[in-house]
């Protein structure tokens, strides 16, 4: 849903929620954290519901990274929403299950400006955004972050790109890259280092609201930092 949750990690207890503001479905108290569902968004069977995001999320399973030279997180988003009817459930005898149908049209995100993919840094005590890039083609690896003062991130179309962790300068690294693995000297004493970010299609949700990009399924290889291609492994 793109909403920050932090909790005391000793306690447990509450602190704050964020929420990026993407999303429709939910009102979020950021001080309780009390969540009440918006008039209409509670599906219904048969009735059309369009919601952001769709059912693939914003996140999803990207990682987001933190660097605490910054103090704040790196955050892969897929800005997608969907159009949804759902159908019955299935019966509930013994040994059935399954989540029901549903018919699905994905399209972009209205704030989106006709963009898929979004790279986001929030500072961790505040939940304020400090930057965002965004790409036409969905963000589809997990975010990485260095002690050189870098963020690294991907996309569906098989670009990574390195970003300025503070000021948001963005640099592409690589362009439709394959999957070959490189090692690479990443550090001032030349220790042999390997960074791997994957970049591919898989887990988007969005594959009809990005016809123009072809599936593919690639490994990218950062180098972090002042680098020199090492041996290949």
């Amino acid at each position: 849903l793109g909403i920050l949750w932090q909790l005391d990690r000793a306690t447990g207890a509450f602190i704050r929620a964020t929420d990026l503001g993407y999303q429709n479905i939910v009102q979020v108290n950021p001080q309780t954290g009390k969540v009440t569902y918006l008039p209409g968004m509670i599906p219904r069977v048969g009735v059309e519901v369009a919601m952001c995001p769709s059912t693939s999320g914003f996140k999803s399973w990207r990682a987001m990274a933190f660097n605490p030279q910054t103090n704040a997180l790196y955050i892969p988003l897929t800005l997608n929403c969907e159009r949804a009817i759902f159908g019955a459930g299935p019966q509930r005898v013994v040994g059935g299950g399954g989540s029901g149908s549903v018919g699905r049209t994905n399209y972009k995100h209205p704030e989106s400006e006709g963009n898929l993919g979004e790279f986001l840094a929030m500072d961790i005590r505040t939940g304020r955004v400090l930057w965002r890039q965004r790409t036409p083609s969905p963000s589809n690896t997990a975010a990485l972050s260095t002690a050189g003062g870098l963020a690294f991130g991907g996309d569906w179309d098989r670009h990574m790109y390195a970003y300025d962790a503070a000021t948001n300068f963005r640099s592409g690294l690589s362009n439709h890259v394959s999957g070959k693995r490189k090692t690479v000297r990443c550090d001032a004493r030349g220790n042999w280092r390997r960074k791997l970010v994957h970049a591919d299609h898989a887990g988007t949700g969005s594959g009809n609201s990005t016809p123009e990009f072809r599936e593919y399924a690639a490994g990218v290889c950062a180098a972090v930092g002042k680098t020199q291609e090492g041996p290949e492994k």
